[in-house]
């Protein structure tokens, strides 16, 4: 059914344009829409974390319109239209302005910030920054700001509070567990991250919550679980993302934190398919570049009559803290790794091991050069 129709893609960030590009490498010609919410810009998301110090504007970030992009991937490109439903039997999705079918319809439709649940007057101020419109949005208020809190230990808030350390900002810290980046390093290497930004003049509160925020003559009034309060002139909320789901829920598509897929990259609805931050496989959640960039390719393939199963390399995660830049790879969280550390003025390597087999390394500051081969030795073993 629709064999004459297009391909039609849900959003227009990283995950839809990688798979634009990558289908017409082996598709330059079939019929090819690509819809997004937004004016359908492309920009380096990851660039968000460094805007500040780096004294961008929101426009300084673009490297592409939609009407470039539409001309690079021979495709039409349907800005400022939000995705309503879709009717899998017909093979159509409606948009705001038009109902569209397809012959295969891609979500890639991402993921948004989440913000924990604060008491008070400023909550409606509490900043987000999980997209070029939301900088566009906060850009002036971001700039003027001298005392930040960031809500949020995690990679973003870490990436975020190194940021704004480097362009003189005074920045508070705060998330419910112990250390930072906890959920994706050792203890050794969250404790050093931590030490490296305490002394860039960062504070932390960490075991503790935001639990209300008021507006005040002087700024925010940031009142904490254990009773402290804090006043600073904007809070940005760097809590974690979670995937947009609704569409595919109402849709019928299973779903669990995210878009359930094979390894296919196959939704449990015939010719709908997803990638990217907003789907699931296996269980995992892999809110990565490098994820999406081999998905994006397997799945370019199936559409032009390959059918491709994602194999997943061992990808690594990098912490672009530019005052103690972390990579990371492989196994560093279980309970029973053998670690070799090697650590000096210029930063660490964590070696772990498991039966005498290198199964994850973390790398820190200048010992990152080591990254690629350890990388290497990983992907051999």
């Amino acid at each position: 059914m629709g064999a004459q129709h297009p391909i039609v893609i849900i959003g227009s960030g990283y995950a839809g344009l990688q798979l634009a590009r990558q289908y017409r490498r082996h598709s330059p010609s079939g019929p090819l829409v690509i819809v997004s919410a937004d004016d359908g810009a492309e920009y380096a998301k990851p660039q968000l974390s460094h805007v500040i110090s780096k004294r961008q504007a929101a426009n300084d970030l673009v490297s592409k319109q939609a009407t470039e992009l539409a001309k690079e991937l021979k495709a039409l490109f349907l800005t400022e239209q939000q995705a309503l439903s879709i009717d899998a039997a017909k093979q159509t999705v409606q948009l705001s302005g038009r109902e569209l079918p397809y012959r295969d319809l891609i979500l890639a439709v991402g993921a948004e910030a989440w913000v924990p649940p604060v008491n008070g007057d400023a909550t409606s101020e509490i900043i987000t920054l999980n997209s070029l419109q939301e900088y566009r949005q906060h850009e002036v208020p971001l700039k003027r700001s001298h005392r930040v809190l960031i809500i949020g230990a995690g990679l973003i808030g870490c990436e975020l509070a190194n940021d704004f350390l480097q362009a003189g900002k005074h920045v508070t810290v705060c998330d419910p567990t112990d250390r930072v980046l906890s959920a994706l390093l050792p203890e050794f290497a969250s404790e050093k991250l931590q030490t490296v930004l305490s002394l860039k003049g960062c504070q932390f509160e960490l075991l503790n919550t935001l639990v209300s925020a008021e507006k005040t003559d002087d700024g925010i009034k940031a009142t904490f679980r254990d009773g402290k309060t804090l006043i600073v002139d904007c809070i940005v909320c760097a809590a974690g993302l979670r995937p947009r789901v609704t569409l595919a829920k109402t849709a019928g598509l299973n779903v669990n934190r995210g878009i359930i897929v094979n390894n296919q990259l196959m939704t449990s609805v015939p010719n709908i398919y997803a990638l990217g931050d907003c789907t699931e496989m296996d269980g995992y959640l892999r809110p990565y570049l490098q994820p999406i960039m081999v998905s994006a390719q397997a799945l370019a393939k199936t559409l032009s009559g390959e059918p491709s199963k994602v194999c997943w390399p061992v990808m690594p995660v990098n912490v672009k803290t530019t005052s103690l830049p972390v990579q990371s790879a492989g196994d560093v969280r279980s309970d029973d790794l053998i670690w070799q550390l090697d650590e000096d003025d210029n930063g660490l390597t964590g070696r772990a091991f498991r039966q005498e087999q290198l199964v994850g390394f973390v790398t820190a500051g200048q010992h990152t050069v080591a990254s690629l081969n350890l990388l290497k030795q990983l992907n051999e073993n």
